[in-house]
């Protein structure tokens, strides 16, 4: 008599799930190293603006930044491009009027450095209301 032989399935991995896990973190990295290469070579070329919406008023203190990082304050050079003079001279501005609102004019080939440095004065003398200008 024979009797019918059982077919015994493997018991091994399947390997359809770590397949999916492997695409999806090769499509991951591939994403991830694509942004951060565009993010690393773009050229900007600042500032320029299809719209400007700034507003003099008496209510703005307006800090230009000129080709060699000088600060001018309303259009009236403070002669220097150091942030501490900077610093003293908006404070007394300041405690005239606290409720201040700061306008940032900086030319298209100022130093990053000082545009960074106008706004770390302004963060802690606790200027809240910060505009950027550019050209039209």
């Amino acid at each position: 008599m024979r009797f019918r032989e059982k077919h015994q399935e493997d018991a091994g991995i399947d390997l359809t799930p770590f397949i999916d896990v492997v695409f999806m973190l090769l499509l991951f990295f591939v994403v991830s190293t694509t942004l951060f290469k565009g993010a690393t070579e773009l050229k900007v070329q600042l500032p320029q603006a299809k719209t400007q919406s700034f507003i003099k008023s008496e209510k703005t203190i307006e800090i230009g930044i000129d080709a060699q990082g000088a600060y001018y304050l309303n259009g009236v050079s403070i002669n220097s491009s150091d942030p501490k003079k900077l610093k003293k001279i908006l404070t007394v501005k300041l405690e005239k009027n606290p409720s201040l609102a700061l306008v940032l004019a900086g030319d298209k080939k100022s130093p990053h450095q000082a545009v960074i440095w106008a706004l770390e004065i302004a963060s802690q003398l606790g200027i809240s209301q910060v505009q950027i200008i550019a050209q039209k």
